[in-house]
């Protein structure tokens, strides 16, 4: 590891000499949300394993701290810009990722290019039902920054056909997309034990 000192700070948070850790690949953003009249930030920078100490929490400010770790590039990734494009993937994903007899909702985060940056587990269900709320659905958009997602998730009957509450959630998370600015391009159905896929925007 290498010491790097910053002889002033961005903010108040931080002492006039801070030890920052610098990790190659990992941010570490002391956040704190707060009223106006609060004092401001915790932002260290350059942006690495700080040692500034633990803010006092407030009745009205949060605690949490996010810390961001750097992978590696998107290259190679699938892109996901069609509808076949999107039920090959999820099939690919089932087949590596089965779901023991239960129903099991996914959504993958997809950058501007409609490159695949995550497949995230939402909800498992029960055998035929699984319950989905807009915030886990797009929470982990909203951490990596994506353009758009796809939705998807199994049937344990094998049998691909959507029912009203396929519907009703597809449409209900589109809503909720479109006032998040983040596009919900399609939900995909894959059926357990017989491999096929089918596209509820294609139904529509």
């Amino acid at each position: 590891m290498k010491k790097t000192n910053l002889a002033k700070p961005i903010s108040g948070g931080c002492s006039e000499n801070v030890n920052l850790t610098r990790s190659k690949n990992t941010v570490q953003l002391p956040l704190r949300f707060a009223p106006e009249n609060d004092p401001p930030v915790s932002l260290c920078l350059p942006i690495w394993q700080s040692a500034c100490p633990a803010l006092q929490p407030r009745r009205y400010a949060s605690v949490k701290r996010v810390s961001l770790v750097f992978e590696g590039s998107l290259r190679g990734r699938p892109c996901l810009t069609s509808t076949q494009e999107a039920m090959a993937f999820f099939k690919e994903y089932w087949n590596d990722n089965p779901a023991n007899d239960q129903e099991k909702f996914v959504v993958a985060c997809l950058d501007t290019k409609h490159r695949v940056q995550c497949v995230v587990v939402v909800t498992v269900g029960t055998l035929d039902a699984s319950l989905v709320h807009p915030r886990e659905v797009f929470k982990p958009a909203f951490i990596e920054g994506s353009s758009a997602v796809v939705l998807s998730h199994n049937h344990p009957s094998g049998n691909t056909t959507p029912s009203r509450e396929d519907h009703e959630v597809t449409n209900r998370l589109t809503e909720a997309g479109k006032l998040l600015g983040i596009t919900v391009l399609d939900h995909i159905i894959y059926g357990d034990g017989t491999e096929e896929v089918l596209s509820i925007r294609e139904c529509n």
